[in-house]
């Protein structure tokens, strides 16, 4: 069981790197068409407009479907360890304390491109710490599905800048279910 957890752990860490990539790629073909977009029309008009919102609209898709796989992966993975359903006897914890975790997710949130029209976001994370301290299955929910979509991909970007404790329950490791409140602010 110590190997197939250890085998777990390591297929956890490749394919965080997957994931992270995947967004990467989403990211780069968005930018590198944008800019032939700029190029081919420097000054706005309709059909900019037009063509630079089904651009978005690729890089949202690009992104969910990166997410629907990461999210199947995770819940193999939470299969094997699921969460306890009882109280347990100590929270899951961040090393760097969940203040941190929520600014490190923050700064990785970008929405600049979707032209966000709210100045403030509230959303509710939840997602799953094993009993190894992996953070597996981000599900964000709020009143914009896309928006959620990106704050997943934003907790992919900031998995490797710390790590999670998890729960205890009588002084053993357990998995559990951690939920985060979220209020992201925008710039205009």
């Amino acid at each position: 069981m110590k190997k197939f957890l250890a085998l777990a752990c390591i297929f956890t860490f490749i394919l965080g790197s997957a994931q992270v990539s995947e967004f990467q790629r989403a990211d780069s073909r968005y930018e590198r068409k944008k800019n032939a977009l700029y190029n081919k029309y420097p000054k706005p008009n309709d059909l900019r407009t037009k063509k630079e919102w089904l651009l978005t609209e690729d890089k949202i898709s690009a992104y969910k479907d990166a997410l629907d796989k990461a999210s199947a992966e995770g819940q193999k993975m939470i299969a094997l360890d699921p969460p306890v359903k009882s109280k347990v006897t100590k929270e899951a914890e961040y090393d760097q304390g969940k203040v941190s975790f929520q600014k490190f997710l923050y700064e990785a949130v970008d929405l600049d491109f979707l032209n966000f029209s709210s100045d403030a976001y509230k959303a509710t994370m939840t997602f799953v710490v094993n009993s190894k301290g992996n953070a597996l299955d981000p599900q964000v929910k709020g009143n914009n599905e896309d928006v959620n979509a990106f704050i997943e991909a934003a907790f992919y970007r900031i998995k490797d800048k710390g790590k999670w404790k998890p729960a205890e329950d009588k002084g053993k490791p357990v998995s559990s279910t951690v939920t985060i409140p979220l209020q992201l602010t925008f710039k205009k």
